[in-house]
């Protein structure tokens, strides 16, 4: 079978040869010899498919429901007609969806005609999930998924360059907050310590949910209810690991300041904005998932830069709210 007649990552290129095909017309005793015949140098052989005089797959078998049928029965009578194939165009990255969701082990491949051309088992599409999951690492860290160890230096920068550029002006927000609060940074200089931590540790968080959330989406039938579920168990751990760290941090800044309240703003500033970097790097890959687009393109960066407008605003707004108090 010449792949190169098919679109790269396609379906076309992935699917074998080693499938057993049999006319629907056989009975059942037929076809158990035939399949001893077609079954040598084949490995693999969990169905076998039925086809018509024209070649068109018409029905499949399993190979224990083969064994277990009557002698003298016809396969057309006792094939499943209902069955999934694809189209030898079919993205792979679809395809593996497809095998996760239906749980198969083999899939047929058909042309337009409805021709049997090949199979695909479910050992091939696993290369395909590690290779998506490496392109979507790449979309993560905004590093581009065509940059590897061979690529000139020109090019990966060109390829980076364009994410970078937008983060820079989109950075340029935080400055501008941090000078609109340049009253409170004056009257408190310690609130300018935290900032740096503040802002950090909100991206953080924000990053390792979206890894988490694109990661699942590989595995996992996203409907509204399992999206309900992660967004209630991602906001529960906002709170956690805010909890935890803000007590932390509070404890630091009283000790290293003397002010209670110091303690209490950083200390609030952070609980805050981790719970909103947890869910703004869960919600964001589930909308672009939901409006048809790859959640990962919601790159780690792009996410850590809103992220840290978020933390300041918060921390700068509450530091000013305070501010009588921590002076």
């Amino acid at each position: 079978m010449n792949h190169s007649i098919y679109e790269h990552e396609t379906t076309g290129t992935l699917m074998k040869q080693g499938y057993v095909a049999l006319q629907e017309t056989c009975t059942v005793e037929q076809a158990i010899l035939h399949l001893r015949e077609q079954v040598q140098g084949k490995r693999n052989i969990h169905y076998v498919y039925m086809i018509d005089e024209d070649q068109q797959l018409t029905g499949v078998l399993s190979v224990r429901e083969l064994l277990a049928a009557s002698d003298t029965e016809e396969l057309a009578d006792i094939m499943k007609k209902n069955l999934i194939y694809f189209p030898a165009n079919l993205d792979q990255e679809e395809a593996a969806k497809v095998f996760r969701d239906k749980d198969l082990v083999s899939i047929p491949v058909v042309n337009k005609w409805k021709q049997l051309m090949g199979i695909i088992h479910v050992e091939d599409i696993i290369d395909v999930i590690h290779q998506e999951a490496d392109e979507d690492i790449g979309k993560l860290t905004a590093s581009g998924k065509e940059i590897d160890f061979h690529t000139r230096p020109l090019i990966a920068a060109g390829k980076r360059l364009p994410w970078l550029i937008l983060l820079l002006f989109i950075g340029l927000i935080s400055g501008g907050i941090i000078e609109s609060f340049e009253e409170t940074l004056e009257a408190v200089v310690a609130l300018a310590f935290f900032m740096p931590m503040i802002a950090g540790m909100t991206g953080n968080t924000g990053t390792q949910s979206l890894a988490v959330v694109v990661r699942g989406l590989v595995s996992e039938k996203l409907d509204f209810k399992k999206a309900t579920k992660l967004l209630w168990r991602e906001l529960l751990v906002g709170i956690i690991i805010g909890l935890t760290c803000a007590i932390i941090i509070a404890i630091v800044a009283y000790i290293w300041r003397g002010s209670l309240m110091l303690g209490f703003v950083v200390g609030v500033s952070l609980l805050a904005t981790l719970i909103i970097g947890t869910l703004a790097g869960t919600i964001i890959p589930l909308i672009l998932y939901k409006c048809k687009a790859d959640p990962a393109v919601a790159s780690g960066p792009l996410i850590t830069t809103i992220n840290d407008i978020l933390s300041l605003l918060i921390y700068f707004g509450i530091a000013t709210m305070f501010i009588s108090r921590i002076m």
